[in-house]
């Protein structure tokens, strides 16, 4: 049975269940806030300049495609936002490109952002995604050979890992509902997803944890079979929307306005869903037949709740019990919502 944590449905594993979607995923779902109107109503930096931005975007998953959206429609100019893109891999790989100011703005998972918060001088400005029940269940736990039918077949064996992202932290809660200590398994990082494909065809690796398009792709592995998703975690995966400290204090307005066209784009996104996988298809060529499926089990959000620092805090203090978090800080310095409470005061609900 799933038993819900809190007001998003947080879900957690038994032992013969288990993955993510995010991130690879990204990306991740939750509460959808497509209708609500700007505060305002008005353009964030209409009437000066256009506010330059260099949006880092992930490529797995279904690839920002919110933000991908807005720039398409041109929601950011309407804004007077004036958006530069850059793809990257995973949304660690955003924070990375923040670390080294080749972005001013970047999203990733919790588990990746809070393990980065210490070492950049960012700020959450909202939510992005939570997950839903959909959402878990599409994201799966695949392995290669008859010797694996079960959650408990895992211990002794080689488990494929994108390195620095959530999956280390879906892996560790996996095991942990298997009754499997983690030093009995071994680790085998990738840095991409056709990385990990190659991996296991090899022999290399024997179970990964797959999400959207990937999930048919390992699938398609000679003896690769579905044991378990993430539907019975006991872990729960959102998605957060940082940006640079000193972009915020200098155009809190750009940032107000950025969130106004990601949540027009999330509007488009829900009646549009064969024109945003044609989109995914033609800027990072997933298939339109995966993204479309991606499109029914996420939803797209713009806010920040009570639930969210909750839920950050919880999984922060997880981080930190493993040893895994080396620098402790106050996770409320790192959030900067003024920006959000101006375009969407109502969807603040965050004390």
């Amino acid at each position: 049975m799933r038993q819900a944590k809190d007001t998003r449905k947080r879900f957690g594993f038994r032992a013969a269940g288990g993955l993510l979607l995010a991130l690879a995923t990204a990306l991740v779902a939750g509460c959808g806030n497509a209708a609500n109107e700007p505060a305002s109503g008005g353009k964030a930096e209409a009437a000066g300049e256009p506010v330059k931005v260099r949006l880092a975007l992930d490529t797995v998953a279904t690839g920002s495609l919110q933000f991908r959206t807005a720039q398409a429609q041109g929601y950011f100019e309407k804004y007077g936002i004036e958006a530069e893109v850059s793809n990257f891999a995973y949304g660690i790989d955003t924070i990375n490109a923040m670390l080294v100011e080749r972005a001013d703005t970047g999203s990733a998972a919790d588990y990746a952002l809070l393990n980065s918060l210490s070492k950049g001088d960012f700020k959450i400005v909202s939510t992005l995604s939570r997950e839903t029940e959909e959402s878990a269940s599409a994201s799966i736990v695949i392995a290669k050979g008859d010797d694996i039918q079960s959650a408990k077949d895992l211990e002794g064996k080689r488990l494929g890992v994108a390195k620095g992202t959530v999956y280390e932290y879906i892996w560790s809660k996996y095991l942990e509902a298997a009754g499997i200590d983690e030093s009995k398994v071994k680790y085998v990082p990738y840095s991409t997803p056709d990385e990990g494909l190659v991996g296991m065809q090899k022999g290399q690796i024997d179970a990964v944890i797959a999400a959207s398009i990937f999930i048919d792709k390992f699938l398609g592995l000679e003896g690769a079979h579905k044991i378990g998703d993430l539907s019975d975690a006991n872990a729960s995966i959102s998605s957060y929307f940082v940006v640079q400290t000193k972009f915020v204090e200098e155009h809190p307005e750009a940032v107000a306005g950025i969130l106004r066209a990601v949540n027009d784009s999330i509007a488009y996104i829900k009646d549009h869903k064969e024109e945003t996988a044609q989109l995914a298809f033609d800027e990072v060529k997933l298939p339109k037949e995966g993204v479309l499926k991606d499109l029914e089990q996420l939803t797209y959000t713009v806010g920040f709740s009570q639930e969210d620092f909750d839920h950050l805090t919880e999984m922060k203090q997880f981080i930190m019990d493993k040893g895994i978090l080396k620098v402790d800080y106050d996770l409320k310095e790192k959030l900067a919502l003024e920006p959000l409470k101006q375009a969407f005061p109502d969807l603040v609900t965050y004390k």
